[in-house]
């Protein structure tokens, strides 16, 4: 039986509430990270719908961070900053240029719940998610878990 409280130690905040997706996802503004130290990101995509038409549709995930909560977002594109230890295909480092991170383009990684983790300097952090080739409707949500705190127990 486990004895230790995880509950009093983080805190959760619904990123990109549970819809169907069928086009690029930008939310709005980012997670607020003030107070914690660090940050994981939980990405559950559900069916694509049109994953075995030609060409190929596809979603790629990428993390942007700002010191502000709805402008100046940037990809995070920097390896040391984004934690993918996920052992979980597709998920790897992001991409030096376009800091991607996930890219499901496969009825065998759909339907799944991704993680990758963040340990930048920046207050604010975002997923954005990014559509191709028509991929059809697509269940997704993010959500952010927060550690680490300054104050504990956490608030809800």
């Amino acid at each position: 039986m486990a004895t230790r409280d995880l509950h009093s130690h983080i805190k959760t905040v619904t990123h990109v509430a549970a819809q169907a997706i069928t086009a690029t996802n930008t939310p709005a503004s980012g997670v607020d990270t003030k107070g914690f130290e660090a940050a994981e990101f939980l990405i559950s995509v559900g069916t694509v719908t049109n994953i075995a038409n030609s060409p190929q549709p596809t979603w790629t995930f990428k993390l942007e961070d700002s010191d502000d909560a709805s402008s100046n977002f940037e990809a995070v594109t920097d390896s040391t900053l984004v934690l993918t230890g996920s052992a979980k295909s597709p998920v790897t480092t992001p991409d030096a240029s376009t800091g991607v991170f996930l890219t499901i383009d496969d009825a065998a990684e759909d339907a799944t719940t991704y993680r990758v983790g963040y340990v930048g300097p920046k207050r604010y952090v975002r997923v954005v998610a990014t559509a191709a080739n028509t991929p059809g409707s697509t269940p997704y949500s993010v959500v952010a878990v927060l550690g680490r705190a300054a104050l504990e127990p956490t608030a809800d």
